[in-house]
């Protein structure tokens, strides 16, 4: 659906852009129902508003992923996720250690000659 849609489209929360017609344009480009396309960009425009707020998020570098940064970082990203997506993860602590498997295995990756940036 997504593909159907112009990078102005996606970018903007002008509701005027997107009116009924090209909503049902849409749907039809990517075969999609109307309904579809509606559920699909008021999830875009929410994982759009956690991502502004995750700006502040310092991505640590390779080894740089120290026990205090992990915590900080889950800090701030305690603050930014829904509550009911934290409460999935395991609250806090779940994901703190989800932040310890994802640097492990960054870690890994690197070993292996992967997760490199070129």
């Amino acid at each position: 659906m997504m593909d159907s849609m112009t990078n102005e489209e996606l970018d903007s929360s002008n509701p005027k852009l997107m009116n009924e017609s090209r909503i049902m344009r849409i749907a039809r480009g990517s075969g999609r129902q109307v309904k579809e396309v509606m559920e699909m960009m008021e999830e875009y425009k929410r994982l759009a508003k956690i991502w502004s707020k995750m700006k502040g998020l310092k991505i640590p570098k390779k080894g740089e992923m120290s026990a205090l940064s992990r915590n900080m970082n889950a800090q701030h990203m305690s603050k930014v996720l829904p509550p009911q997506m934290l409460k999935q993860i395991g609250g806090m602590g779940g994901l703190q250690s989800l932040m310890k498997q994802m640097g492990s295995a960054k870690d890994m990756m690197g070993m292996f000659g992967g997760g490199e940036d070129k």
